[in-house]
């Protein structure tokens, strides 16, 4: 049997490969963030020397690892949802919530991924740095809001595309 590719399915398989990529590389991120936490409460407590840089490290990696785990969460079916009413639904009220809320999802994702977008351009423009003791540069973990929405945007469109074509549950 002759598997037949066509530009959406290579698409779609792409953007989801992606989105797992991004999910190891915020695994990655939390990993370094513990570290550094671990660094910092030893170098406190034990040594009596704190660092000016882990803490503002770790703030940093939260946000772009929880923003890049964002799309892979939604492909694992992660994230929160009120279960105890969702399994009492049948029929044609379950496949319109599984619309829904996607179409929500994909709107919220939209204004994040623009309004982020707007955030991390003005701080690669004006080349703004934070104002903590290591004067990071704020725009490499703010372009991570908008890209991480932006993946978010494509899965859950993919969500949609497959509620609505029924034959075609695999991509």
């Amino acid at each position: 049997m002759e598997r037949k590719f066509t530009f959406g399915k290579i698409f779609w398989s792409a953007a989801e490969w992606l989105s797992k990529q991004m999910g190891w590389i915020a695994g990655a991120m939390t990993g370094i963030m513990m570290i550094a936490v671990i660094r910092e409460v030893v170098g406190r407590y034990f040594f009596n020397q704190p660092s000016a840089w882990s803490g503002e490290l770790s703030c940093y990696l939260l946000v772009g690892c929880s923003y890049l785990a964002l799309a892979y969460t939604e492909l694992m079916d992660g994230h929160i949802r009120v279960d105890f009413l969702y399994a009492h639904f049948r029929g044609r009220v379950k496949k319109a919530v599984d619309v829904v809320i996607p179409c929500i999802g994909v709107c919220w994702s939209a204004m994040v991924m623009w309004q982020g977008g707007k955030l991390a351009w003005h701080s690669l423009v004006t080349n703004a740095h934070s104002s903590e003791a290591m004067m990071w540069p704020l725009f490499p973990s703010q372009v991570t809001v908008p890209f991480g929405a932006f993946l978010l945007c494509l899965i859950l469109i993919n969500q949609i595309r497959k509620n609505f074509s029924p034959g075609d549950k695999s991509v």
